[in-house]
């Protein structure tokens, strides 16, 4: 039994700003950030925002895009560091990386499976 369904592939990307010179306030990253995920992507399933020592990092798994396919994935970073050089400036930079946590990777082996499960008690 697959328990993602038919199709369904489900991605995790690491998104960072490395900042130069300018300090973007964290409510701007993150209504920035949604905004361009909701562009790129059509939807975000969930989205983390997390403020680092040299900048930020914003961390998504999303459902649907071809995680797998390189030409994709190297199109997404074209247009993460296009965001970060108009926000922060040419001096900023951005790196996107993509891990697949579900679905098929179209190279014909199993597709990956990916189940969450909520926290039982305190950790």
């Amino acid at each position: 039994m697959n328990p993602n369904g038919q199709g369904q592939r489900w991605s995790e990307w690491d998104l960072r700003v490395y900042e130069v010179g300018r300090h973007v306030p964290r409510a701007d990253v993150e209504y920035n950030a949604a905004k361009w995920l909701r562009a790129g992507f059509g939807s975000a399933g969930r989205v983390k925002v997390e403020s680092r020592a040299w900048g930020w990092v914003v961390r998504c798994v999303i459902e649907g895009p071809p995680a797998h396919d390189p030409g994709y994935v190297a199109s997404v970073r074209r247009q993460w560091r296009g965001f970060i050089e108009q926000g922060w400036g040419p001096m900023s930079y951005g790196l996107a990386e993509v891990r697949l946590l579900a679905g098929s990777r179209e190279d014909g082996k199993p597709s990956a499976q990916l189940i969450e499960m909520p926290r039982i008690g305190a950790v």
